[in-house]
């Protein structure tokens, strides 16, 4: 049988953090999957990630892609996230907000908004509304059903409704795409912090 192949995207404005980089340097070399990695860095976010969409459905003979931002950082086997074989699987990311650390698993609620899920007493994979795309495996058939995946959605009035990532969840999910999350392959996210804020999240 052959070697999956995963074509792997690396969004960055040419700074990529170095503990990315080790990993990247190192994923050829684990051999169970053959890799291409790009490091394309257009703008806006949206024209980069379609136009990497359109590079990997150019290469025909490859079976997943995977698209990871230059600051988060996957576990050494998330290449492994092919083995599910799923057409949307992320990793589990995590956000700073509102003074505290939020992993990015989110659920619709009623109000037709998206809520960050209490995952506590789960592990592995879980089927979620929809995934951030810090860190994420999609399949060719996804890519190739859904046309302009990543785009925003505004309302009549021109303002911004949902960003990329819940907009491409909600694209997916009418198409018939199920999306999941696996919770054992955490990222790292390296973000420039205040020490401000940092003290003030210490003294909550």
């Amino acid at each position: 049988m052959k070697n999956k192949k995963i074509w792997i995207s690396v969004l960055n404005q040419g700074d990529i953090k170095i503990e990315l980089a080790a990993l990247l340097h190192d994923l050829p070399f684990q051999n169970k999957y053959d890799v291409m990695i790009t490091y394309p860095n257009d703008k806006p976010i949206s024209n980069n990630r379609n136009k990497i969409v359109q590079d990997f459905l150019a290469h025909k003979d490859y079976d997943y892609l995977l698209m990871i931002d230059d600051d988060i950082i996957p576990p050494e086997n998330i290449l492994n996230l092919a083995d599910f074989q799923k057409d949307i699987i992320s990793a589990l990311t995590f956000m700073y907000q509102q003074n505290t650390v939020a992993p990015l698993v989110l659920k619709k609620n009623r109000e037709v908004s998206y809520n960050i899920e209490d995952f506590k007493g789960y592990e592995g994979l879980i089927e979620v509304d929809t995934v951030v795309t810090g860190c994420v495996m999609l399949s060719r058939k996804v890519l190739e059903t859904i046309k302009a995946p990543f785009a925003d959605v505004f309302d009549e009035d021109g303002i911004r409704k949902y960003g990329l990532d819940i907009a491409f969840g909600q694209r997916a999910k009418k198409a018939g795409f199920k999306i999941y999350c696996n919770l054992d392959y955490p990222c790292g996210h390296k973000v420039q912090m205040d020490l401000k804020t940092i003290y003030s999240a210490l003294l909550k």
